[in-house]
């Protein structure tokens, strides 16, 4: 009886343990600044738990009022490590700061291997960053989400992060350079051979017909000439802040990088 007694407690005490712990999990989207319907919320969330679950980590989505004076990208490291350090194969987070209009996305040292703050976060930042200055901020973090999940993806296929320069074949353009000569010389052949009244002269003077110039006259006027010099206005401040790819908060434990919009 006391044994019996002894494994419905444990079992009851690991039920209430794990339940605790899943409820105490922070959720994929949390919208703080309340700019998304309760629709566009279930959307966004439903986005951003599909690449969760398909790649073994955490693609976070949090919107604040304010960040209260501290730098978005210092906030953005510490709800990472604060909330988001349950993914197995990483974890990252899209701020969004709604008094200075900054975003920052954050990852910790293993998204960083898969999303590099070179290439990955600028692929990120395209994405989602035209949406996020039109307002539609559903759309702009479903982009965020589906576009982490392509990042991820290549890292799977590739083992190493997303590169540009990695499509990039010497030997295709050679190809693509070879085919294109070709292609002009002959095209341009054919046209020549379809024109029957072209012939070919062998002095510059046989395009002029005999006595159908005469110079009578030559003379230089020189009238007036005005100057104007306008200095090259310099961008405001705010100007230079749209992307910045370090953003002053990467460090060996995070990557990452934002801007404002």
């Amino acid at each position: 009886m006391w044994k019996w007694l002894k494994e419905t407690i444990l079992a009851v005490a690991v039920v209430v343990l794990t339940t605790a712990g899943a409820a105490a999990a922070a959720p994929s989207l949390s919208d703080g600044a309340h700019l998304l319907t309760p629709a566009e919320q279930a959307e966004v969330t439903a986005v951003l738990q599909d690449t969760e679950a398909r790649y073994g980590v955490r693609v976070a989505v949090v919107t604040v009022a304010s960040t209260k004076g501290v730098k978005a990208g210092t906030y953005a490291n510490q709800l990472l490590d604060r909330d988001y350090k349950d993914g197995q194969n990483g974890n990252m987070v899209l701020l969004l700061a709604m008094d200075r209009h900054d975003w920052y996305v954050a990852t910790d040292k293993a998204m960083k291997e898969k999303i590099s703050n070179k290439k990955g976060i600028p692929y990120l930042k395209d994405a989602f960053l035209p949406a996020l200055k039109d307002g539609h901020y559903a759309k702009a973090f479903e982009a965020y989400g589906q576009s982490s999940a392509k990042l991820l993806d290549y890292y799977r296929e590739k083992g190493k992060a997303y590169d540009p320069a990695d499509a990039f074949s010497p030997l295709a353009l050679v190809v693509a350079l070879v085919l294109a000569v070709g292609g002009g010389v002959a095209f341009r052949a054919y046209l020549i051979g379809k024109m029957s009244n072209v012939h070919k002269a062998v002095a510059a003077d046989a395009y002029v017909d005999a006595g159908s110039f005469h110079l009578t006259d030559s003379r230089d006027t020189f009238v007036f000439m005005t100057v104007q010099h306008i200095a090259k206005a310099r961008p405001a401040d705010d100007d230079l802040t749209d992307f910045d790819s370090d953003a002053d908060c990467s460090d060996d434990d995070h990557g990452g990088g934002g801007g404002s919009f």
